[in-house]
């Protein structure tokens, strides 16, 4: 009897919570079809492919991977975010490599839209937190993430950053340790998750710190110092080298052609009012490209918002709500080209690479300006307006929840073999290719007696004259030769910019081995100082939960 008690409070509690992971149903379904299915970023199974590589042979953290680069390997994990994929190695011990990508794909949807609802009624109330949670549950940009581009990086941040404001926004309301903790993890989740949100997001973030110590008089002031400071010193692993090793790969792929912002703005219909969808690449000024809308209702809601906020004679949540209008504002305008002189002018946005991408503050301002018109009414009209809402949320935006092509009979053997394999070991080839590497046009020839590891190789050779050596594996700093024991020079001054040595008569064992470079060092020795620190708060101090 009790048991039934207690499980009917938990449904009376938590129904709206229960209601959106039950609505996540209608944009996941297609992940649970067997095989896999298509979308532009197809390097996610080989990432996990790579990262898992990485914990067999303890590479961690990961930062080097040997089978990509065309087969020579390259610093994959140093620039680019890791955290969906030391998630998707695990699961793929259990899952597979594709049921682990898949997992990855459904992760993300499904907690975007919890972590949305928890921030929703955090600010305005149970019922529009239902609202928030579903319009970012079905916004057409995490449609375009997961099953027209297959960004997972990406949407593994927009399903953290609601947490991150959640937790903030906790941790200063009520100065307590949970709270603490959770905030600077989540902050910590989303530095290590996708440095393109990252940059987006962490100006609105610290200005999200700074809004809500000046609604709470400045209390916690020390405690939002600190977890911000932790959240970056434990992503500092990541962080430090991803930026102050940019210099040592060739980065110009990455801003030039398609990838340069200057092709990449939008037209306002484009935004408000084409809902065409189609699963090309982003050509903003062509009729076939992918979908920039914003969504509706999402936007109506705002329009809607603006002109309740003007008339409402109690103005409760003024601040959040400001907060929110200007977010959608600036992401608007920053995806058109009377935005260009900020480009321009603020040359690490080119990094960014498509203006479009701000859709992301959009997709989030919106979600919580839902919420908060639902928030202005009550009793009937309360009910009718908040199941308007999701209604129409779900009626116009569920479709676009799904591929354009499912591969029903696909395997990890095939993926990872054959033609197959070698065309994923050459994708985005330019992206973190060292800089004094040439871009390769063929796999590396095949060494009898070569071994090649994630993080080191191992060459066995007996020769009768002195032999210049060139192994399949591009120089990168700090890669260090040992011959026979010893640490021997090598050059990468050839025409492929791979690891190349001179051995003298005889037989040799030479041993290649990936280390740390200062920054490196610096930034594990970090992550852990950081680590040891958040646990230390947690269990010790009392000071700062004043």
């Amino acid at each position: 009897m009790m048991l039934m008690k207690n499980i009917k409070r938990f449904f009376l509690n938590n129904w709206p919570l229960i209601l959106i992971i039950f609505f996540s149903g209608l944009i996941t379904w297609p992940l649970f079809i067997s095989g896999y299915f298509s979308h532009h970023d197809n390097l996610q199974v080989m990432r996990i492919f790579e990262m898992r590589r990485c914990f067999i042979d303890f590479q961690i953290p990961c930062r080097w991977v040997p089978d990509m680069g065309y087969g020579n390997g390259y610093p994959l994990f140093n620039f680019y975010g890791p955290l969906a994929y030391y998630i998707g190695a695990l699961a793929s011990f259990v899952l597979g490599y594709i049921g682990a990508a898949k997992l990855l794909f459904f992760l993300p949807l499904v907690f975007g839209g919890v972590g949305m609802y928890l921030l929703g009624k955090e600010i305005f109330g149970k019922l529009p937190g239902l609202v928030s949670g579903v319009l970012y549950l079905f916004a057409p940009y995490r449609a375009l993430d997961s099953y027209v581009r297959g960004a997972i990086g990406e949407s593994f941040a927009l399903a953290i950053i609601p947490f991150v404001f959640y937790f903030i926004l906790r941790m200063i309301r009520l100065r307590d340790r949970k709270n603490f903790v959770l905030a600077t993890i989540s902050t910590f989740l989303l530095f290590v998750s996708h440095n393109i949100m990252t940059l987006i997001f962490a100006p609105l973030i610290v200005l999200w710190v700074i809004l809500w110590l000046y609604t709470e008089k400045w209390k916690g002031l020390k405690l939002s110092f600190i977890s911000l400071a932790v959240a970056f010193g434990m992503s500092a692993f990541f962080v430090l080298p991803a930026f102050f090793e940019k210099g040592l790969v060739q980065t110009d792929a990455l801003t030039r052609a398609e990838l340069d912002f200057r092709a990449q703005f939008v037209k306002v219909s484009q935004l408000f009012v084409d809902r065409s969808w189609n699963y090309a690449g982003s050509q903003p000024q062509s009729t076939n490209t992918i979908s920039y809308q914003i969504g509706w209702p999402h936007w109506w809601l705002v329009a809607l918002s603006l002109f309740a906020i003007a008339f409402q004679k109690k103005r409760k949540n003024l601040l959040p709500v400001t907060f929110f209008l200007l977010m959608f504002a600036v992401g608007i305008f920053m995806t058109h080209n009377k935005s260009a002189t900020i480009w321009e002018t603020v040359k690490i946005l080119a990094y960014i690479q498509f203006p479009w991408r701000f859709l992301s503050i959009v997709i989030f301002s919106s979600s919580l300006l839902g919420a908060y018109f639902v928030s202005l009414f009550k009793d009937k009209w309360l009910t009718i307006i908040w199941v308007g809402i999701v209604t129409l949320a779900i009626l116009f935006s569920w479709q676009y929840f799904r591929p354009e092509h499912f591969y029903y009979n696909l395997t990890d053997k095939e993926l990872l073999s054959g033609q197959n394999f070698i065309d994923q070991q050459k994708g985005a080839l330019l992206d973190y290719l060292p800089k004094t590497a040439l871009e390769p046009r063929e796999l590396p020839p095949k060494i009898d007696n070569f071994e090649n590891k994630s993080d080191s190789w191992e060459l066995k050779i007996n020769i009768d004259k002195e032999t210049v050596i060139e192994v399949p594996v591009f120089d990168f700093p700090e890669w260090k030769v040992f011959v026979n024991g010893k640490v021997f020079p090598h050059s990468n001054k050839n025409i492929t910019g791979r690891i190349s040595f001179t051995l003298p008569p005889g037989e040799h064992v030479v041993i290649g081995k990936f280390t740390n470079t200062p920054i490196r060092t610096l930034g594990n020795t970090l992550t852990l100082v950081s680590l040891i620190t958040l646990v230390y708060i947690y269990a010790k101090s009392r000071k700062i939960f004043v």
